[in-house]
């Protein structure tokens, strides 16, 4: 099984400030799913993972998606999600999201204007009524646009409340439980 751990935070307050790391390492966390050595250790902001829940639900008759904005520690495995950038100008149905030109102008304005110090460390898509996976559309993108070995893929499915991470393990894509 591969595990995830998922940080909730309010503020900096609860932050540990690491000197080998670029950022912040969290002091607390709840576990999600069976830790394993070999996975990636994943973080998200409170905030964040509250505004991207909320995103998810604003339109349930297609799919909405954003990217995922953050900091990733090699030695230790740990992925920060501490940003989003909304997907806008995307070609969306009830199955199918289509990031156009205009979509990633418009995410590469917002991450220099807004986030230049954070990198891009994967997507968000919603999956409204349909379940936690990657289809092979999806597979595409994340392997052509998200292909470092710490980039992820989240999905929610905001009609069952259910979401989930994949990971690349042993140059795969593998769903993190």
């Amino acid at each position: 099984m591969d595990d995830i751990d998922i940080e909730l935070f309010d503020d900096d307050d609860n932050l540990i400030e690491d000197t080998d790391f670029i950022s912040v390492l969290p002091s607390n966390f709840i576990t999600v799913g069976e830790i394993e050595t070999d996975s990636i250790k994943i973080y998200i902001k409170q905030d964040v993972y509250k505004r991207i829940e909320k995103f998810a639900k604003e339109d349930i008759s297609k799919e909405v998606g954003s990217i995922l904005l953050g900091e990733y520690e090699e030695e230790t495995k740990s992925l920060i999600i501490s940003a989003y950038i909304e997907a806008k100008f995307t070609d969306a149905s009830a199955s199918t999201l289509t990031f156009t030109h205009k979509t990633w102008d418009y995410i590469y304005k917002e991450k220099e204007k807004n986030y230049p110090d954070k990198v891009i460390v994967g997507w968000q898509h919603t999956h409204p009524g349909y379940g936690i996976f990657l289809s092979n559309y999806d597979t595409f993108i994340q392997e052509n646009f998200f292909n470092l070995n710490w980039q992820v893929a989240y999905v929610v499915d905001p009609i069952a409340t259910t979401r989930g991470f994949f990971e690349w393990k042993n140059n795969e894509i593998s769903k993190m439980s």
